[in-house]
């Protein structure tokens, strides 16, 4: 019986290895090559694990940006100026204004020294509420004791603000935010009933 030189066929060596004897169609010089027709059950399974693991850790951040309504769009937004606000009259130990108009549902930022006119180019660039969004800050009242269709919230200079709740409504759904003076987080209270 023939021994076969087993190095010389698979080419561990180097990958131009002249054909062993009894190997035919090759000559001496040729490369042997592998039949590559496709992948093997092994390397489709590696591949389909790790797509399968990059899914589940991305989902929740696809669940963020593509499966979010506008109300909670909206409320994540008004809880970052909020924070921002705070931050920002620290800084520059200034006091800032968050006004919103619950008849237009118009939100805008304005500077305490800031005159008629940039108080109004302030509001023009405001955020405008989508059509179906009611905003409210309930327990807020003008001077004569009835409820007023602009609020105002102050951020002071030593990093406080006042107290306020900002009740945003959408079809069902009720987002509550909460705005407390000592801390920089927004609490967000979300609910579908008649609680508030």
């Amino acid at each position: 019986m023939r021994r076969w030189n087993w190095r010389r066929m698979f080419h561990i060596n180097s990958g131009l290895e002249p054909a062993g004897r009894g190997i035919p169609g090759l000559g001496p010089g040729t490369p042997l090559r592998r039949n590559e027709a496709g992948f093997t059950f092994l390397e489709l399974v590696v591949v389909i694990s790790i797509l399968a693991l990059l899914f589940f850790f991305s989902l929740p951040s696809l669940d963020s940006y593509i499966f979010t309504d506008p109300s909670k769009k909206v409320a994540r937004l008004i809880a970052s100026t909020v924070q921002d606000l705070k931050q920002r009259a620290l800084t520059d130990h200034k006091e800032y204004r968050l006004h919103i108009a619950s008849d237009t549902g118009e939100i805008w930022v304005e500077e305490s020294s800031m005159d008629e006119k940039a108080s109004a180019e302030a509001r023009k660039n405001g955020l405008s509420l989508p059509q179906d969004m009611v905003v409210d800050l309930p327990g807020h009242d003008a001077s004569g004791g009835e409820s007023s269709a602009e609020a105002m919230v102050r951020f002071y200079p030593r990093g406080y603000s006042d107290r306020a709740e900002i009740l945003l409504v959408r079809d069902e759904q009720r987002l509550l935010l909460v705005v407390e003076p000592f801390l920089s987080q927004v609490e967000i209270v979300e609910d579908h009933g008649d609680i508030f």
